[in-house]
């Protein structure tokens, strides 16, 4: 992985760093004020570290793991950490590795799981832009117990470990966060391992779908992918033949898939798919919008 390094005197010009979504070409807003970046050691603080104005640390502020920081507490993190580029299939972090850094993925999409002496791989999670991984090795004993890798070429803001205990010790909302998102983690992990082993493929893949549209927005007709639908296959226990028969029964019921989108040909032609973990942080439960909330929820 390479250090990415900002010159102020090009920072009226650099290309935009965060993905448009996440941080709304947070560079061409900002201009100068932005980001400086100076090539330094992770975990020493230097000057010029990474300098962020009041609008980007808002938009930094909206990330789960930033959520509820003030400024001068996010800008201290920030001013510790780096900013590194990554290339597509490289592997970030192996298991058994002591892990160093908290990572914070400005864009691209990180995979993370673990894998046997042969090499056969068991997917954990798939990450996007926004999302942290290695948050769980804070409360071990600096181990990794998975490996990580990127899926597509990626920008990771690296965030020293000993600087987060720090700051986690004084409890407040970054020890919340981070506590909040294990605890997700965790959650999703049981749901996984009850989804291969109790859910015939239909319903596996459906389920799956359905999560990752209350992730991005429950009302969209559009659900973007983030990664190739080989791994999905992979990530969800099922042989390629067996997915490619799945998703032919989902395009009958108006659940289309193309390389990187879902689409729906109705609102709620998921919800038959719906489970009481689901429906509890769903908007539209208890509504008239909600076909489900006179039926018996499965689970």
């Amino acid at each position: 992985m390479e250090h990415q390094y900002i010159n102020v005197e090009e920072a009226n010009n650099r290309i935009p760093l965060f993905e448009s979504g996440l941080l709304e070409k947070l560079c061409e807003e900002e201009k100068v004020e932005l980001i400086e970046m100076a090539f330094k050691q992770p975990g020493k603080k230097a000057e010029g570290g990474i300098v962020m104005g009041k609008s980007g640390l808002s938009k930094l502020q909206q990330a789960s793991i930033f959520e509820g920081l003030s400024e001068d507490v996010l800008q201290n993190l920030l001013s510790y950490s780096v900013i590194r580029s990554v290339e597509a299939e490289e592997k970030i972090v192996k298991h058994g590795d002591k892990v160093e850094f908290l990572y914070f993925i400005i864009e691209g999409t990180v995979k993370v799981f673990r894998s046997s002496p042969e090499g056969k791989e068991a997917p954990i999670s798939m990450l996007k832009a926004g999302d942290t991984f290695m948050e769980s090795a804070i409360f071990m004993d600096g181990v990794s117990p998975v490996s990580a890798e990127t899926l597509k070429r990626s920008k990771l803001l690296l965030i020293p470990v000993d600087i987060i205990k720090q700051q986690v010790s004084k409890g407040g909302p970054l020890c919340i966060n981070v506590l909040r998102i294990i605890t997700q983690r965790y959650k999703n992990a049981m749901q996984q391992i009850e989804s291969i082993v109790t859910k015939v493929p239909f319903d596996r893949l459906g389920y799956y779908f359905l999560r990752l549209r209350m992730e991005q927005d429950p009302d969209t007709l559009n659900i973007d992918l983030h990664c190739q639908k080989s791994m999905i296959a992979n990530y969800l226990g099922m042989k390629p033949e067996t997915f490619s028969r799945t998703l032919k029964k989902l395009k009958e019921i108006g659940i289309g898939v193309s390389y990187k989108y879902i689409t729906l040909s109705e609102g709620d032609v998921l919800c038959r798919f719906c489970d009481k973990d689901i429906i509890s942080s769903c908007p539209r439960y208890g509504t008239l919008k909600c076909s489900q909330t006179s039926v018996s929820i499965r689970g």
